[in-house]
């Protein structure tokens, strides 16, 4: 009898210990179960810059968003569950107001007809329940615009995506709002550059030729640009960084010197680079000039077929027929099986 109450007071206390141990279990390791308001990562690049925003994505359902699920005149998390959190590796400007780099929590203040955006210092707490407006880096009020379907789950979009500007749209249910965001692209770029011009890149003629090439395209800081196009002439010249030269020597305004430049490139020009920069005269409809620049691509390999083909059509564009004819019929004979039928034609037309 006495060892029956013994097993009996065991069993219970056994009982005690793997409830006590279970509840243990449960207080400080939950397990973790899918989200009803799946979560959201949206990235977009502009020039260097990363701008991300991490958010939950909450659902409609079939019930009234504005005014009623979100109140208006009360400050919301843009999202559910954790902050939604806005992350910008540079400084922008959002809405013509500035934004330093860093992240923070993202937050909305509906009204019927505009919405402010909200960018808080604190993006740690959850949600909007401890939000302090003393904390805000950035205020910004958008108008509304009624969309003109039904937007089931809540999202962030990115609509413009140019060199230096970037736009925002948060959409859910039937209304949506954009934010406008610029760069200072130019500063960006350039100091980026001047730092990867003092690591490996220092030994490399393309490094040079491709930094100053950057400033021909964007009309930028050509002084200094021709100053790297010159360093990249001493590592080693050839067409690409003498063409860089020519441009910025003319967005400089010395005409003189650029033709000079180009007259260099042409010279230690391999027939391919010539061959391309004869396309690209053809572009400009600068046929004279391509004429002579496919005949030194020619002079550098006779049996360039591509060369023979765009001076035939140079010729042709000049209404130089009888030579035109003569440099498509050579270019048939160098060009491989499958380009036969497109020259061609090409030789029909001026026959």
């Amino acid at each position: 009898m006495k060892n029956s109450k013994f097993y009996l007071a065991a069993l219970v206390f056994s009982f005690l210990i793997v409830d006590v141990g279970a509840q243990h279990f449960n207080i400080h390791n939950p397990i973790t179960l899918p989200d009803k308001s799946q979560q959201s990562i949206i990235t977009q690049r502009i020039g260097y810059t990363d701008i991300t925003i991490n958010y939950h994505s909450p659902g409609a359902r079939g019930r009234e968003v504005w005014g009623k699920m979100v109140p208006y005149g009360k400050v919301w998390r843009a999202g559910a569950n954790e902050n939604t959190i806005f992350t910008v590796t540079d400084d922008i400007e959002i809405e013509g107001q500035k934004l330093a780099a860093g992240s923070y929590g993202l937050h909305l203040l509906p009204e019927e007809s505009q919405w402010t955006f909200i960018f808080s210092e604190n993006y740690t707490s959850w949600g909007s329940y401890f939000y302090q407006e003393d904390e805000d880096a950035l205020r910004v009020t958008v108008p509304v615009q009624n969309g003109s379907e039904m937007r089931e789950w809540l999202s962030f979009d990115f609509r413009k995506r140019d060199r230096g500007t970037a736009s925002i749209v948060l959409s859910w249910a039937d209304k949506s709002a954009e934010l406008s965001m610029t760069l200072n692209i130019n500063e960006l770029a350039l100091d980026n550059i001047r730092k990867q011009l003092r690591s490996d890149a220092y030994w490399e003629w393309f490094s040079w030729c491709q930094a100053a090439d950057y400033c021909a395209e964007h009309k930028i800081n050509t002084q200094e640009a021709l100053e790297w196009v010159n360093k990249s002439i001493q590592f080693q010249e050839n067409f690409s960084n003498w063409d860089v030269k020519a441009k910025l020597l003319k967005q400089l305004g010395d005409d003189a010197a650029a033709e000079k430049a180009i007259e260099r490139a042409i010279e230690v020009g391999s027939d391919v680079y010539l061959e391309r920069y004869g396309r690209r005269l053809l572009k400009e409809k600068n046929y004279n000039k391509a004429e002579y620049v496919f005949g030194q691509s020619i002079k550098k390999n006779s049996t360039y077929w591509r060369a023979h083909f765009n001076r035939g059509n140079a010729l042709k564009l000049l209404e130089r027929k009888k030579e035109a004819r003569k440099a498509f019929e050579l270019a048939l004979k160098y060009s491989p099986e499958d380009k036969k039928a497109q020259i061609q034609n090409s030789l029909e037309t001026v026959e």
